[in-house]
């Protein structure tokens, strides 16, 4: 793996992976000047790896995940802490200058992600040119990168999905046809997700502020007693909303159905739970809410890419292997934390 550039490298003005990670699990493409796509499409780490980073000048990041398992932690110099996880079916969009912290990469997953790489200058002139947004969203996005520092991370869209598979599954072109196949991809995932912000937006101001409140206790009910919720008709009614339109809310804020949330957290429950190897399976199962082992086995595979009691052996039986990322990009072994 490694950086594939088109241009001479001494042309080449932008180049956010590290070589420690272009060597382990990605590869980075130059889409044009200030845009790059990171593609990681590798089988699953014998054991976990560890980078510890630190950012001054990063770039605006859009990182689509179809399958692996990310942990992140970051500190931004102000003293203000984020953490988040990349898993299976999810995305993040992120800027996160002058931050250090440290990013684990979890064995026995396939790795499979895409990351638009966009510099700040860059996206505000694509932000300004493009039609997808409307002239509001367009500053609200502007706004959070004024900002300096923000995360946020969510479902993976279909329409995203669908573009990130055919990135991954590039076939295997000539030179020519790659880069030009790459920069219709690259360009077309950044015109679907400004669509989807937009939509999302659009969709929002139809939601009222008392419905808003309304969904936002019925998840507060589910995230109480992820084993046994109320019925969809017992939620809605606790809303004072019918169950068609409380499902609309939910896939409006949410971007899923209710019990698709619900399923969601009950997956993250069982994740965390099997990483306390003191537990079994069918504990794990009946604690969070799955009707039984079978189930969590094939939900647990459905989104993670692993079977839970693989899952759980591979973690009791190896600890992660650490790798230290500076900005000269060598590499010290470190004690795991």
């Amino acid at each position: 793996m490694g950086m594939q550039q088109w241009e001479s490298p001494s042309r080449s003005e932008y180049q956010w992976t590290s070589e420690v990670e272009r060597n382990l699990i990605w590869d980075e493409y130059q889409i044009r000047p200030g845009m790059n796509l990171a593609v990681q499409n590798a089988p699953p780490l014998g054991t976990s790896l560890r980078f510890d980073y630190k950012t001054s000048d990063p770039p605006i990041q859009f990182l689509y995940c179809l399958s692996g398992n990310t942990q992140i932690r970051m500190v931004h110099s102000d003293g203000t802490k984020l953490s988040g996880r990349i898993v299976s079916r999810r995305y993040s969009i992120s800027y996160v200058p002058d931050t250090h912290g440290t990013a684990i990469a979890e064995a026995g997953c396939p790795l499979r992600s895409i990351a638009l790489l966009i510099a700040p200058k860059t996206f505000r002139q694509l932000m300004q040119q493009t039609e997808a947004c409307s002239q509001e969203h367009i500053e609200a996005l502007l706004s959070e990168v004024a900002r300096n520092f923000f995360y946020k991370e969510s479902v993976l869209p279909l329409p995203l999905e669908i573009t990130v598979r055919q990135i991954l599954d590039c076939p295997l072109l000539n030179r020519g046809l790659k880069k030009v196949f790459l920069e219709y991809k690259a360009m077309e995932l950044f015109y679907n997700q400004l669509s989807l912000l937009d939509f999302a937006g659009e969709e929002r101001k139809k939601v009222t502020s008392a419905e808003l409140e309304a969904a936002q206790r019925v998840h507060d009910i589910l995230m109480e007693d992820l084993a046994s919720p109320p019925s969809l008709l017992c939620l809605a009614k606790k809303a004072g909303l019918t169950h068609t339109r409380l499902n609309k809310i939910f896939r409006i804020v949410y971007h899923d159905t209710v019990f698709g949330v619900l399923r969601m957290k009950r997956l993250e429950c069982a994740k965390k739970l099997l990483e306390d190897t003191r537990k079994s399976v069918a504990e794990v199962a009946y604690e969070c809410g799955f009707a039984t082992p079978s189930h969590l086995s094939r939900a647990f595979f459905d989104q993670y890419g692993i079977q839970p009691k693989r899952y759980q052996t591979e973690l009791s039986s190896s600890a992660p292997t650490a790798l230290q990322r500076g900005r000269s990009h060598h590499v010290t072994p470190v004690s795991p934390g």
